[in-house]
């Protein structure tokens, strides 16, 4: 995970003010509704296998925007990192399509 902060960045404390919450749903506006608990700071690896190029747009603090997430496994289940939160851009397989109710 990459915190565009230099402020965030080097910290040994996890100040949750330096966090960033993924989201349950990258097809749906990236608000607070929208996160799950766990959260996650500069630094942080994190277990990703595929990636949804068309989610919502995000755009960071240097402008930089992205409409590809990367799903991510947590303890507690799936979530997604906004491709503009990583330096790396891994090749990963499409995520297969959600299910419609």
């Amino acid at each position: 995970m990459y915190n565009a902060d230099p402020g965030c960045q080097g910290r040994a404390d996890r100040d949750r003010q330096c966090s960033l919450g993924l989201a349950v749903d990258p097809r749906e506006p990236y608000l607070s509704g929208n996160v799950v608990p766990t959260r996650v700071w500069h630094g942080d690896v994190l277990d990703v296998d595929c990636q949804v190029p068309h989610g919502v747009p995000i755009v960071d603090e240097m402008g930089t925007q992205s409409a590809q997430w990367f799903r991510v496994h947590l303890p507690d289940g799936p979530a997604w990192l906004p491709a503009v939160r990583t330096l790396d851009r891994p090749v990963l397989p499409l995520c297969p399509p959600a299910p419609t109710s």
